[in-house]
């Protein structure tokens, strides 16, 4: 007989870590839209720059941590990008794809998104599988042609001299400016999205985001993972049936692959109680509370380190941001 189980559900976590997180890159927008529309009307900020911002420029991220391994010292143009970036590759290594079910702010949205589709149409619409693994291998090939060009065609001094450049000193404030004044291109772009998210589980993060593969790939690396207990397991499919990745979570003994997220839902859609479990190396048992703590944990040590080695900072002055601004 299965018993029910009891104390916190195993979803309450992520959520509310989810939940945190997005009410604190909304205040980091608002206060960064303040700080710009100051420089940008030639006076000085009344409110100082949120450094956290630097997290959505990955692609400076991956530079400056190229950097910083090949020189030995953190690049002092938007030096958080570089370690925002490198805990989320650290948190693929040690928990699975934490980052992006618990910490991106697209992963919740496009939750919702399939949530709100599955309830007006009663179901989700899957692509075939000679059709899905072809999709499935576009954000490889993104993420690829990044790779490429970053960390092999770049030579160290080209990336110095980029990374020095004012296109790059503005470069947070040039994608505040590009989701302010969207392009018609983009806007169609985002509205095929929103509608294939309505159909189709997580589109983009199954089959267009770069920065997802990558930490895809680190995570079948990762200290954790799902594992199925064959002596409490009932097959009854409902973890298979759950997963977010489309994984045949009832088929294996333990879940390896790149495409999991980490986002316990096989793990609550499980009525056996201790037949699907998230553990360290097969044997400490990770409830989604203590989970959910360490990828905080992570994030606050990385920024702690950033702000206490005095590498969080961007040190552009705003005179010659304002410089920049007007000079366009």
């Amino acid at each position: 007989m299965i018993s029910p189980r009891r104390g916190i559900p195993a979803m309450a976590p992520r959520y509310a870590v989810q939940g945190g997180f997005f009410l604190f890159y909304l205040w980091i927008g608002w206060r960064f839209t303040l700080w710009v529309t100051a420089l940008q009307n030639g006076t000085l900020p009344n409110v100082s720059r949120p450094e956290a911002v630097d997290g959505f420029l990955p692609i400076s991220g991956l530079m400056g941590l190229r950097y910083w391994v090949q020189s030995g010292e953190l690049h002092p143009i938007h030096p958080a990008a570089a370690l925002i970036f490198l805990a989320a590759l650290l948190s693929a290594v040690l928990l699975k794809r934490g980052f992006c079910s618990w910490v991106c702010p697209i992963f919740p949205l496009s939750e919702m998104l399939w949530r709100l589709g599955h309830r007006l149409t009663k179901r989700t619409f899957a692509p075939p599988f000679w059709l899905d693994l072809p999709l499935r291998s576009l954000k490889y090939l993104l993420l690829g042609f990044f790779v490429f060009q970053i960390l092999w065609m770049m030579p160290l001094a080209g990336l110095r001299a980029f990374l020095a450049a004012p296109y790059h000193k503005i470069a947070d404030i040039r994608m505040l400016h590009f989701f302010q004044h969207p392009s018609s291109l983009f806007l169609s772009i985002l509205g095929v999205l929103i509608l294939l998210s309505l159909f189709i589980q997580m589109p983009w993060c199954r089959y267009l985001c770069p920065y997802g593969a990558l930490l895809g790939i680190l995570s079948m690396l990762s200290l954790s993972k799902i594992h199925r207990n064959e002596h409490h397991c009932i097959r009854c499919g409902l973890c298979s049936s759950r997963c977010t990745a489309w994984l045949p979570v009832m088929q294996l003994r333990r879940v390896r692959s790149a495409e999991c997220y980490g986002c316990y839902r096989c793990v609550q859609g499980c009525p056996a109680p201790g037949a699907l479990q998230m553990q360290v190396l097969g044997r400490i048992t990770l409830h989604p509370l203590v989970f959910g703590l360490l990828v905080i944990i992570l994030f606050v040590a990385v920024s702690l380190y950033g702000h206490l080695s005095g590498h969080w900072h961007s040190q552009t002055s705003l005179q010659d941001l304002m410089l920049f601004l007007h000079a366009r």
